[in-house]
């Protein structure tokens, strides 16, 4: 858990988030192991079948990716099998129906990530959130993704590159 300064009230959407982010990790097993091996060939397998064509074995496949990827408790893992998701969505023409699967694999990653003191991953889940529009919580990824780099120059300077990157998008986008 990260330590909010005294006096740091989330309010609106960041709340909800917040809120969201503490029921989720308190039914997120604690712990890691590096056995990536496992997720990986699923994920392959979700490449060459949407290559193919063949929707519905990518996402048999990636059912297994799934499982896989949440006993490898890495925040990498999650990430990746949201955005393979996404790629399913995109594929069948579903994208929209894809966003539910890639939010929870993607919510999933941030949790492991704040657990592993991960700045990297945090600001990774913000760029998966940013794909999937959802502005309130990619501001709360990089308020994580702050909390976790103080204490470290360089760390704090990815965030702030991070937030440039982000301010930027969104006058782009007239937000």
């Amino acid at each position: 858990m990260v330590p909010r300064p005294e006096g740091a009230v989330l309010r609106g959407d960041r709340a909800a988030v917040h809120g969201e982010l503490e029921r989720l990790e308190s039914v997120e097993r604690a712990g890691r192991t590096r056995d990536d091996s496992l997720w990986r060939p699923y994920l392959d397998v979700v490449e060459k079948e949407l290559e193919r064509g063949h929707v519905d074995v990518a996402v048999r496949a990636w059912q297994d990716a799934y499982g896989a990827a949440l006993a490898s408790r890495s925040w990498e893992s999650m990430i990746a099998v949201g955005d393979a998701f996404m790629a399913i969505g995109r594929a069948s023409g579903t994208a929209r129906g894809a966003r539910m699967n890639a939010r929870e694999a993607y919510l999933t990653a941030l949790i492991r990530a704040r657990r592993d003191h991960s700045v990297d991953g945090a600001i990774r889940s913000a760029e998966a959130f940013w794909e999937l529009d959802e502005r309130a919580v990619v501001e709360q990824c990089l308020h994580i993704a702050a909390q976790l780099a103080a204490g470290d120059e360089q760390a704090r300077q990815r965030v702030r590159e991070a937030r440039q990157h982000w301010a930027a998008r969104q006058a782009i986008m007239g937000f």
